[in-house]
């Protein structure tokens, strides 16, 4: 699951997998802004069936965050 957040983190920011750690965030990567930030949970919820609530949304404040927000829902 971890592997998959990832990916996507990538692939909607435009940066390497390998520059994608669970410390990245707005302040780490360029293109990570409140636009960017609605694709990210769009593909998200898309990829894992679920469907985030605005205060889950709200607090991903890294990929960290993100993968802790997945990982409720898939339990």
């Amino acid at each position: 699951m971890n592997e998959t957040v990832i990916e996507i983190v990538s692939e909607v920011f435009g940066v390497d997998e390998d520059d994608v750690s669970e410390s990245s965030s707005p302040e780490t990567i360029d293109n990570w802004d409140s636009m960017n930030h609605l694709k990210l949970v769009t593909a998200i919820e898309e990829e894992f069936s679920i469907n985030l609530s605005m205060s889950e949304i709200e607090s991903i404040t890294d990929v960290k965050s993100l993968m802790e927000v997945v990982a409720s829902h898939t339990k």
